[in-house]
């Protein structure tokens, strides 16, 4: 990778970059959103997309991570995801506050925000991609809740993430 280009813009295995795979991702879930909107109108298409995502996000947590047995496991857990190569090339994100009981998590660059924006289809993109964080934090354990109140999807400077 050139110092000039972006992290968006490096190769991925396949050989195609991380935009270019994520444009064809999200092409492919506009075009099923847009043939269920056809049938049931966008309301309805929304909602069941966005519960077959929230139903998708807790049984691949529950696969991958079980149940994590302290909030201390949770925050490691979480660290070590966002640190993945995947992860790594499509947001970009500090941790602004860590105590014993609350991580919070600020993500100010955001691939699925960016191409979703892009689309034309932000609202299709927080269903599919932000409001699954509260499923993620729940399947992690129950006992973890998280809050936001910003989201870069909806326009916002940030996504604002507190686990606690």
């Amino acid at each position: 990778m050139s110092k000039s280009s972006h992290k968006f813009q490096e190769k991925m295995q396949s050989g195609m970059t991380y935009e270019q795979h994520f444009r064809d991702r999200c092409h492919e879930m506009i075009c099923l959103a847009e043939e269920l909107e056809r049938v049931l109108g966008r309301k309805e298409a929304l909602e069941i997309m966005g519960k077959a995502r929230d139903r998708y996000i807790v049984e691949m947590t529950k696969k991958e991570h079980g149940l994590i047995s302290s909030f201390e496991d949770f925050k490691a857990s979480e660290k070590a995801e966002n640190a993945s190569p995947y992860f790594s090339h499509t947001i970009t994100f500090t941790y602004p506050e860590e105590t014993s009981s609350k991580l919070t998590l600020h993500v100010t660059e955001c691939l699925w925000a960016k191409v979703f924006k892009e689309m034309n289809a932000t609202d299709l993109g927080y269903v599919l991609h932000c409001q699954p964080d509260f499923a993620y934090a729940e399947a992690c354990h129950p006992k973890i809740k998280m809050r936001r109140t910003k989201t870069l999807m909806q326009g916002d400077s940030h996504c604002d993430h507190t686990f606690y």
